[in-house]
């Protein structure tokens, strides 16, 4: 595989646009697509840049075949059989490995990984302060996974030793797809805490949504982004089946009205276009309205929304915005532009956004 492939295959894989990359690398986009194309390649003081941005090694840029050396083949080896120890229950051999392991390569990543798992397996008071010590090296670590387990023993072993507010704080360090607050928290900080998660949800789901959906909007047909948002609709009213909406649901709510609607009018469902637009003006007047709410409905009855919390995106209000966007996408509408009631909403968003 070329460095040019390789190059193309990692930015892929991470969701980076060449424009993207041209700004972290910089330079021109042009120019990264000369290289994915192999009619050029990176100068050799780019390699470490882009290394750093796909946290890969060199080697693997520069496709070194790191196999063949004694080194590569002994921590392969080693690799597996901890893993082989490791799903065997065998603890005790396990530990015996890594520390073998460790006289003869005092400072490889996967060595001191797997000799931090094995200790922490252990669950012993004497090995708290050597896991400590390897996690803190681990933290920088080019490899994503390695890191993440140290904050995982880090979090785990300063709970064991009585230390909350270290825990949290490596509690805190973890990406996003994994939450160990629950493991550590109690009583009424752990109810609040899994009731926020409960209340960020759907406003996660509907970012992803976002990209999957409107980001490839070719990948799916009007009926099929209409029937994906309508699940999302569905899942905003099982968390909050109160209609006890905050500000960013409110927000989200009118958008995904706008957007099914825009789908049900190209689909020829011309009254259900309109009953969403509608919908959406609903949730709108209740977003620019908005001050505060403390929630009721059960999986959220802990929380509360105020005005005052919440960070803006934009200075125009949302009536002003949706009125532009309801322009830029007449053609979706033209069946029903004609229809009393979508005159009656083209006129409020346009009297509203003053």
């Amino acid at each position: 595989m070329s460095i040019g492939t390789t190059i193309k295959k990692l930015r892929r894989e991470r969701n980076i646009t060449q424009e993207m990359l041209a700004d972290m690398v910089g330079v021109t986009a042009c120019a990264i697509s000369q290289w994915e194309c192999d009619k050029t390649a990176p100068d050799i003081s780019q390699i470490p840049i882009l290394a750093t941005i796909f946290e890969v090694s060199a080697d693997i840029l520069l496709e070194i075949d790191l196999t063949k050396s004694t080194r590569a083949r002994e921590i392969d080896a080693f690799d597996k059989q901890c893993n082989f120890l490791f799903n065997k229950g065998k603890y005790k051999e396990r530990l015996s490995l890594c520390r073998d392991m460790q006289r003869k390569y005092p400072n490889d990543e996967t060595v001191l990984l797997h000799l931090m798992r094995a200790l922490k397996t252990a669950n012993e008071e004497e090995y708290y302060a050597e896991i400590i010590e390897i996690g803190e090296n681990l933290l920088s670590s080019k490899d994503t996974e390695k890191r993440r387990v140290a904050i995982r023993c880090l979090c785990f072993t300063y709970e064991s030793l009585g230390n909350h507010e270290k825990a949290l704080q490596y509690a805190a360090m973890i990406p996003t797809n994994e939450d160990l607050f629950i493991h550590i928290l109690k009583g009424k900080e752990l109810l609040e805490h899994c009731q926020k998660y409960f209340g960020n949800l759907c406003i996660q789901i509907f970012q992803y949504i976002n990209a999957i959906v409107y980001f490839n909007e070719n990948e799916y047909s009007a009926e099929e982004r209409h029937s994906i948002c309508k699940k999302l609709y569905d899942i905003f009213h099982i968390i909050y089946e109160k209609s006890d909406f905050g500000y960013m649901e409110e927000d989200r709510l009118g958008r995904l009205c706008f957007r099914m609607a825009q789908d049900s009018a190209i689909c020829g469902n011309e009254e259900k276009a309109l009953a969403e637009l509608e919908e959406m003006m609903a949730h709108f007047d209740k977003l620019e309205s908005f001050e505060h709410i403390n929630h009721s409905s059960l999986l959220v009855n802990k929380l509360y929304s105020d005005i005052k919390d919440i960070r803006k995106k934009d200075e125009e209000n949302i009536y002003k915005i949706f009125a532009r966007y309801l322009k830029r996408r007449m053609s979706s509408f033209e069946k029903i532009s004609s229809s009393p009631r979508f005159i009656a909403i083209e006129r409020a968003l346009t009297e509203k956004s003053n």
